[in-house]
């Protein structure tokens, strides 16, 4: 999708009726000195002005590809639409078959997570228990920890059922 604000520059045509060979003059390093002939220095080479290769068309060419940028918000609107197109399709990837009931199963397992959880807050203010322990605590975290693992978890699924990133056997998209 974000390709299409990058505009692709025409080919250009290799002209074969008309090639240049720039003519170079050598420069003697040393004022008053003639060049050296075929030994083993080497003369510092001066191109003239004329002949030197312009580099304004390869900067007018990348002009020319950043024409038609976008701005942030239509940029952000078309990333917003990859990530749909990725995560879709990661989705279908990852997730073999899903049914209705395996999504029950899970609002079920959190259910139960949420029960056992609520019992051990009450179990530690009943009056048959002594004090509380670091390991209570830690047991009680654990408990929380796993109820709101699963919570987002369900959560995430029900998201991706509404967007339809997760499709559903026996399920018509809407």
């Amino acid at each position: 999708m974000l390709s299409m604000f990058s505009k692709k520059p025409a080919p250009e045509k290799a002209s074969t009726d008309k090639k240049i060979e720039p003519k170079v003059t050598p420069v003697a390093s040393t004022a008053g000195a003639s060049p050296p002939t075929g030994g083993g220095n080497v003369t510092a080479l001066k191109v003239p002005a004329q002949q030197r290769p312009a580099a304004a068309p390869a900067a007018g060419q990348r002009l020319k590809i950043f024409e038609n940028v976008p701005s942030s918000g239509q940029y952000l609107y078309h990333l917003s639409s990859d990530i749909r197109a990725f995560t879709r399709s990661e989705t279908e990837n990852a997730v073999v078959k899903c049914t209705p009931v395996e999504i029950q199963r899970v609002a079920r397992l959190l259910a139960k997570f949420r029960g056992r959880y609520l019992a051990q807050v009450v179990d530690l203010g009943s009056l048959k228990r002594g004090s509380i322990t670091e390991m209570d605590i830690s047991d009680l975290r654990r408990a929380r920890e796993m109820v709101e693992e699963v919570e987002t978890g369900l959560a995430a699924l029900r998201d991706a059922i509404e967007r339809g990133d997760l499709p559903m056997d026996g399920i018509k998209p809407e």
